[in-house]
């Protein structure tokens, strides 16, 4: 059967990583899983490299690096490369195709993203994954019910998926101000994983956007004490010190590993720009707004109404970038 293996060996190397990759995006969001998962999709591709499923689960391992936030420069390279092998086996093979979207939207290739994934939906109208992605897309255009729906969808097709549905589902409420609809999301993904980082990460951001920096900021503090290592989550805590009045501690949150993870992800990029736009560094931050968008981070009912921008909101530059952005959401809009 195409996809799959005969090799006992590769085929057990195989399933070590997907307990890996699935402990990682559905619990721990740990450095050490996914990394673990990688070197085990790889020995399966090497053992047998016409094991189109091992290939594909690598490049999506090296995708979900990214879209966690502990993105490297070259992870989206690395990703399609095995994506490129996987789909020349098995040019079917969902999850490839599916993730290949990402990295359409990476290479700034938004149309091409939003064909592939309408594609998708039309043949696997029924995977969880083609519904994820559709409801990045959506988010990043500011479509926002689009967004929910495809989220909902996710959860009831598999209700393991009920946590990354739940902080998905409550970064759009947050978009949209209602702040206690966030929250009771949030509290059904915690009651299956009280300790996953994205959770407790967008908790933290819900409870700032409601005037609650203090609390927000005690739990961001908390997550990177136990997990250093995500370095795309700092901007945002960055932004709380700012706000706290913590300068010099908010920039110290603004590494070099920040910086190059904010390079690879959409929303990491629009967050190191909000932290500068915090601290007043117009430059940087309207450099990283261009980056998110280059990205495909069109949200422009968001950009709009973010406070972490009021300091920038009149300035010329960035009116013209925000009135650059132009998705099938912003034209319904105007």
């Amino acid at each position: 059967e195409r996809g799959k293996t005969a090799n006992a060996e590769a085929y057990e190397e195989y399933l070590r990583g997907r307990d890996c990759m699935g402990r990682f995006i559905y619990h721990s969001i740990a450095r050490k899983d996914i990394d673990e998962a990688i070197e085990h999709f790889e020995r399966a591709a090497d053992l047998d490299p016409s094991f189109a499923l091992a290939l594909s689960a690598l490049g999506s391992a090296y995708a979900n690096r990214v879209i966690k936030g502990l993105g490297e420069t070259g992870d989206h390279a690395s990703a399609q490369e095995a994506f490129d092998k996987a789909l020349a086996l098995d040019p079917h093979l969902l999850e490839a195709r599916m993730h290949m979207v990402l990295i359409y939207l990476s290479r700034g290739e938004k149309k091409k993203a939003r064909d592939a994934a309408d594609q998708l939906r039309r043949e696997a109208p029924n995977d969880v994954g083609v519904h994820f992605v559709r409801g990045v897309l959506a988010r990043l255009d500011g479509d926002y019910e689009k967004a929910l729906r495809s989220y909902e969808r996710m959860a009831r097709l598999n209700p393991a998926e009920r946590v990354v549905a739940s902080y998905n589902r409550a970064r759009i409420f947050r978009y949209q101000g209602r702040y206690d609809e966030a929250l009771a999301e949030l509290d059904q993904g915690a009651a299956l994983e009280p300790d996953h980082p994205l959770i407790k990460t967008f908790r933290a951001r819900t409870l700032y956007y409601h005037g609650e920096p203090v609390k927000a900021a005690e739990i961001l503090e908390q997550v990177l004490e136990q997990q250093p290592q995500l370095d795309g989550i700092r901007p945002i805590y960055a932004t709380f010190l700012s706000a706290l009045g913590f300068s010099d501690e908010a920039r110290a949150q603004l590494t070099d590993e920040v910086k190059k993870t904010a390079d690879t992800d959409h929303d990491v990029a629009y967050w190191l720009a909000s932290a500068y736009a915090m601290e007043g560094e117009r430059d940087e931050a309207l450099k990283w707004l261009r980056r998110a968008i280059a990205l495909g981070n069109e949200n422009k009912q968001w950009f709009e109404h973010d406070k972490n921008w009021d300091s920038l909101r009149d300035d010329p530059e960035y009116q013209r970038i925000i009135g650059s952005i132009n998705t099938p959401a912003s034209e319904n809009l105007d």
